[in-house]
């Protein structure tokens, strides 16, 4: 039976890259030389249902989802896996290796969504080497309350709301959801079968301030159920995927966390969060036999944060502390794991200069201790202008979701990478903003899925890949009534030993987008993505072709906290194969209404 776990990967994880049903993508925002963010405002003022089409702004980050109900592969400048993500400073599992379940992080939910690039991990509590998106849960204020429905095409309905509240014991938040989609397509390239989606979710929010610290707590829930397809054979009579009208497929996460800080004096302050988060995974095809598993993590992180006003133009920070992390999966015996990781940052500014260095040092049983470090320098040119360098080492040992799934590898050795990058921003103008960016990255024993003549394709260790890009994002307003962006990524990703490319990865994509305001209550967006050939396979002998995609939305506003739209994805109708054997979403369409109150 362990041969048909191969095909179990593929129900959970889109192994192509660029399957974009991407929509409308918010602006972006460069806060710090390798750091975008995007707030709350601008995804809701694109409507966009979840992370998908949001996490697609990013050059350098690939994502990929076949049918609207299918998990999420990600990888960032080549590398991707567990605690890729991380949701209110909390580490995320994924499924498998880079695999998210991203639809059922719902932007109603979201404060923001910061992707930082590269070199982070020593500061926070993602170890991924390429980088990592960090999501913050919506504090609702009074005047914020919300309800927002939606629904289209495969029959789908989302609903939900949201609600604050300010008292003595503090700002109280909460919201509720729930999406359906009743008539989803089949994941299998052939299959006729109509496959259901349900998903509920929750969370909420406290935060009290004081007179030297502040407190704060969030708690997130989601649950989906959903059909999926099984292996069996194709009309060809070769071994794929096809309908099962067996297959089941439950997921369960929580997520929750309490985090303080207090100054003790006017150049120390220090602050402690207390991290927890569960996944349960419950699995069954006709072929496969039911499947459970169910990942821990438990997190405490202890922070000091030292200002030093040197003179005038010459300030300085120090922050220092310790984060430990322990897994572990409680359908396995023996399998816990726990890191304890003391960290330094330091940073001095010297009038148009900065300068930035970290390190953190890794202790564990199992995978030995390791450190890493980063040193970057930015330096303003102008007004308008800045550049940067930055450069270090990474480390990740293999998360417990990767090692015990059924498609993972108890072998797993941990993953390191070395590099740097030197960038560009410029601010011509009050509404223009460019940036350019160019990265080397090398990585040793970098954690994917590869084939193995056992079991199919599962969780292994690649022994050396180069990776080098250059990233552009950028955004102009022509007129008062117009605006654009050109977001653009190459990547060269290759196996060093016999550079073949590595598989899933292409060499370029982007977005090309426009807004327009037609009159005051109604403005429209249209948007282009495309990614360019890659190869499915290690041994570069099967491909999947090139998509160009095109995505609309029209917004009507009613009144000033009501909104009403229309959004368009893959108008094209472009259903180009972007999984081997795996389905691609047709042309669909949306209409909703959110209002506030």
């Amino acid at each position: 039976m362990k041969k048909y776990n191969i095909y179990l990967i593929f129900t959970l994880m889109p192994l192509s890259i660029y399957a974009e049903p991407a929509l409308e993508l918010p602006p972006m925002v460069i806060t710090t030389s390798n750091i975008s963010e995007h707030h709350h405002d601008d995804l809701q003022d694109v409507e966009l249902p979840d992370l998908n089409g949001v996490l697609r702004q990013e050059p350098s980050l690939t994502v990929n989802q076949g049918s609207g109900q299918m998990a999420s592969n990600l990888s960032f400048r080549g590398a991707g896996g567990q605690g890729m993500l991380t949701l209110d400073g909390v580490p995320l599992f994924s499924d498998f290796v880079g695999v998210y379940s991203l639809q059922r992080y719902s932007i109603n939910e979201l404060e923001s969504v910061t992707v930082s690039r590269s070199f982070d991990g020593s500061s926070n509590s993602s170890r991924t080497l390429g980088g990592a998106i960090h999501l913050k849960t919506r504090q609702l204020q009074e005047n914020d309350n919300f309800l927002h429905f939606e629904g289209g095409s495969y029959d789908t309905l989302r609903e939900s709301a949201g609600a604050g509240l300010t008292s003595e014991l503090g700002n109280f938040s909460a919201v509720v959801g729930r999406s359906d989609i009743f008539s989803g397509i089949s994941e299998a390239q052939n299959g006729i079968e109509r496959d259901e989606y349900e998903m509920n979710h929750a969370s909420g929010k406290w935060s009290k301030n004081f007179n030297k610290g502040e407190l704060d707590a969030s708690l997130y829930f989601v649950k989906s159920k959903q059909d999926i397809d099984g292996p069996g054979l194709l009309p060809d009579k070769t071994f794929g995927w096809v309908d099962d009208t067996q297959g089941k497929l439950s997921d369960e996460t929580w997520v929750a966390q309490l985090h303080g800080q207090y100054d003790l004096s006017s150049n120390w302050n220090t602050s402690l969060q207390l991290g927890f988060t569960q996944d349960q995974q419950k699995m069954k095809t006709t072929a496969i036999k039911p499947f459970s598993i169910t990942n821990q993590l438990f997190m405490a992180d202890w922070k000091n944060t030292h200002p030093l006003a040197l003179s005038k133009n010459v300030n300085a920070s120090i922050v220092w502390g310790v984060n430990a992390q322990h897994q572990q999966t409680l359908n396995v015996p023996s399998s816990s794991q726990t890191i304890i990781s003391p960290n330094v940052h330091g940073e001095l500014r010297l009038e148009k200069w900065k300068f930035d260095a970290d390190t953190r040092f890794d202790q564990n049983e199992t995978y030995g201790n390791h450190q890493v470090f980063s040193v970057g320098v930015n330096r303003s040119l102008s007004e308008t202008t800045n550049v940067w360098a930055k450069g270090g080492t990474g480390y990740r040992q293999p998360g417990v979701s990767e090692l015990f799934h059924s498609s993972g590898n108890t072998n797993l050795q941990g993953e390191s990478s070395r590099g740097g990058e030197i960038g560009v921003c410029w601010n011509p103008l009050l509404d223009t903003e460019i940036s350019v960016s160019s990265y080397y990255q090398n990585y040793q024993n970098m954690i994917l899925f590869l084939f193995d003549p056992t079991v199919g394709v599962r969780a292994g260790n690649l022994p050396n890949a180069d990776v080098f890009g250059t990233e552009i994002q950028s955004q102009h307003r022509w007129s008062d009534f117009w605006k654009s962006g050109l977001n653009y990524g190459y990547m060269s990703a290759k196996n060093a030993e016999n550079h073949l490319y590595v598989p899933y990865l292409p060499e370029h994509q982007g977005l090309f987008w426009n807004e327009l305001q037609l009159f005051q209550p109604l403005k429209m967006r249209v948007d282009l993505t495309f990614h360019d050939a890659y190869w499915f396979d290690g041994g570069n002998t099967q491909k999947a072709n090139a998509a160009p995609r095109v995505n609309v939305l029209l917004k009507y506003q009613l009144t000033p906290k009501t909104d009403l739209y229309l959004r368009g994805e893959n108008i094209s109708n472009n259903r180009t194969m972007e999984i081997n054997n795996f389905s691609f979403n047709s042309a669909a369409a949306y209409f909703g209404l959110q209002t506030g109150f």
